[in-house]
């Protein structure tokens, strides 16, 4: 079975993706325990922590919101980290989170906007797609992250969600 086209996911599933290896990097960022992303979300595009973000970021100014599976929360909610690649000689504020993300493949769904699909893109469930397009979660991950990309400006932009996959077995 190959790899699915971004056409023919979107028929399958309703949106545009495509599949891409990546390999393991480190994020720095800030972080919150949440019942929805949207919390620090909204504060860090409010407060000017998303600013501090697109200053710190290395190469990749790519702002991924990132979201694992984390024990250490209570029942209900979730970690949620917004955070960038740094590089290794940048001026980092203190009250950064760090975390390390091992290397896999991924399913990267193409959203047309925050706004207008996000809500409708979890009620579809990214677990039950990326089934239907032959893939596995990746569970040894454990996490999947929301990607704004460096000219991400308002809700309303395109955003892309990432699931890291294995081979449906």
């Amino acid at each position: 079975m190959g790899i699915p086209q971004a056409e023919d996911s979107q028929a399958q599933v309703g949106y545009r993706t495509r599949y891409q290896e990546l390999p393991a990097c480190d994020l720095i960022g800030f972080t919150k325990i949440v019942k929805s992303g949207g919390e620090l979300y909204g504060e860090v595009r409010s407060d000017g922590r998303w600013e501090v973000l697109r200053s710190i970021a290395g190469d990749d100014k790519t702002i991924y919101g990132v979201a694992p599976l984390d024990k250490d929360c209570p029942k209900g909610s979730y970690r949620y980290t917004l955070g960038v690649k740094a590089p290794a000689d940048a001026r980092l504020p203190k009250d950064l989170f760090s975390m390390h993300i091992k290397p896999s493949g991924w399913i990267v769904f193409e959203l047309e906007s925050f706004v207008a699909q996000y809500g409708k893109f979890w009620g579809d469930d990214p677990y039950k797609m990326i089934k239907k397009l032959g893939w596995d979660f990746n569970s040894r991950l454990g996490l999947h992250i929301d990607a704004y990309a460096p000219s991400y400006s308002s809700d309303s932009d395109p955003m892309e969600f990432m699931m890291p996959v294995r081979r449906a077995s």
